[in-house]
């Protein structure tokens, strides 16, 4: 009998194992390969970490039959890895720990970006159980969660209680798993961040004109179905024209600043306060009819201006005040279009009837009949100036003990002025004014002009036909009332 043919059947045995073992290992590639298209194919539809992190423990726990497991990302403020998101066991007992970058096991994959697998922890000293947190770890694969431009964010770790729970194979699926995950947390944290600044305001860091408005189209629906109520509040800051003229924009921005940080701070953690734009400031109320939010309201105004000046950081200012106005759902507009627009309206009202207040209803009859109705008329000179009904059009600023240089006024407050002249003058100086037409426009009751004190707070230099003229911002100091005796002129 020819030999071949005695040792067939044995070669025939050892091909069907060996063709046995090569369709498992196959097998099992193509079931990676399955996992890693699963995986990429579910994550790409998630902007959301939490949505992400949801999906990722289904595919662990589903697939792979992972029970135990955790990430760690880097706290770049403190260069030290903390615990993301892990399985529930995990995360009760050890959602505190942290490791330093070269610290035990997960501080050294990120240290050389590459993964580490521990077949038996009790005989890897680097290994620190969690320090001491998690004691019931037999084996234990940590792989880093790593870009392709090579940086590390951070590592997923897997324990086991069994030890030589994983295959070297292993660290190479948890790598391309790791891989596509630390991608979609990228791209999750720069879409998030895209939404937070399209949320918040980066001056005042609150909220911004276009999630006010979401957020009260949300409100809108809500209440549509249940029958509640909530209130708009639109607030502005009171001559803040006056403080960046005067002033100069640093001390408006931080003036928006603390008016902002004092409306989030008095008000409840549901409201949303926003910058509607420039100076003005809206507030969505839930839930809150008007007798709510005007007390609100009256708070908030009672705050900025009790508080606010303190703060400011030149004492010179001697207060800010707001103006606001409330409209609530359904009493005063049936959309948000129309509360907006009727809150809007309110405010207009309370400037014109004197700042510093809060308006909530139309002025009737009777207040307009009353003597109120002269603090009605908007504290802008200059409007009238342009319509030639006032005779003060020029005030004299003292240069010498005999010289005076003639000034334009351009606009005034009851805390200063803005004018034009040809003199250049110094920052914080004090000078002597009068008016100009004093022969003309007399105090009626002592007959004596108007003089005053003002210091320079702000100078612009211009040119107006080859001449050099200077705009000025000015505070007043007036101790013997003579500003305000001519401030009282030009307002009637």
């Amino acid at each position: 009998m020819d030999k071949t043919e005695h040792l067939k059947p044995v070669n025939d045995h050892h091909l069907l194992i060996s063709a046995q073992k090569n369709f498992e290992e196959l097998k099992e590639r193509f079931f990676e390969l399955y996992i890693l298209y699963a995986l990429s194919k579910n994550l790409n539809f998630f902007l959301q970490t939490e949505d992400l992190f949801g999906k990722t423990i289904s595919l662990l726990k589903d697939l792979l039959k992972i029970e135990d497991f955790c990430f760690m990302l880097i706290d770049e403020n403190y260069d030290e890895l903390k615990i993301w998101k892990a399985s529930n066991d995990t995360y009760e007992s050890a959602k505190d720990v942290t490791f330093k970058i070269g610290e035990g096991i997960s501080g050294t994959v990120v240290q050389i970006g590459e993964p580490i697998l521990v077949s038996d922890v009790s005989k890897e000293e680097r290994f620190l159980y969690y320090k001491g947190r998690i004691r019931d770890i037999g084996s234990f694969l940590s792989v880093p969660l790593k870009l392709s431009d090579g940086k590390v964010m951070g590592v997923l770790n897997i324990q086991k209680r069994e030890i030589n729970g994983f295959k070297e194979q292993d660290k190479a699926l948890f790598s391309a798993i790791a891989h596509s995950i630390a991608h979609t947390i990228e791209r999750a944290r720069r879409y998030e961040k895209a939404q937070r600044e399209a949320m918040y305001d980066d001056l005042t860091t609150l909220y911004t004109r276009r999630y006010f408005l979401e957020s009260c189209y949300q409100e809108w629906n809500k209440t549509e179905r249940h029958g509640n109520n909530f209130s708009i509040i639109i607030a502005d800051i009171d001559y803040f024209k006056y403080f960046n003229d005067t002033y100069g924009h640093a001390l408006g921005d931080e003036i928006l600043k603390k008016v902002a940080s004092t409306l989030k701070s008095n008000v409840r953690q549901g409201d949303v306060v926003s910058r509607y734009g420039g100076e003005e400031f809206g507030l969505l109320l839930p839930e809150t009819d008007k007798e709510g939010a005007v007390v609100i309201a009256e708070k908030l105004r009672t705050m900025v201006r009790n508080e606010l000046a303190k703060e400011v950081h030149i004492s010179r200012v001697r207060k800010v005040t707001i103006t606001a106005g409330v409209a609530t759902y359904p009493d005063d507009g049936k959309t948000v279009e129309e509360l907006i627009a009727t809150a809007d309206k309110y405010l207009y009202l309370g400037k014109e009837s004197g700042r510093d207040r809060v308006v909530n209803a139309p002025l009737d009859d009777m207040f307009w009949g009353r003597d109120e109705k002269r603090s009605c008329v908007r504290h802008k000179a200059a409007l009238k100036i342009v319509k030639g009904k006032n005779h003060i059009q020029l005030i004299e600023l003292k240069v010498n003990d005999e010289n005076w240089k003639m000034c334009a006024i351009r606009d005034v407050s009851r805390n200063g002025f803005k004018g034009e002249l040809e003199l250049l003058t110094d920052i914080d100086t004090d000078y002597m004014c009068r008016n100009y037409l004093c022969k003309v426009v007399m105090d009626s009751e002592n007959g004596l002009p108007h003089i005053f004190s003002i210091r320079i707070a702000h100078a612009i230099k211009i040119h107006q036909n080859h001449h050099k003229r200077y705009v000025i911002g000015v505070e007043i100091l007036d101790e013997q009332n003579g500003w305000e005796r001519l401030f009282d002129l030009l307002r009637h």
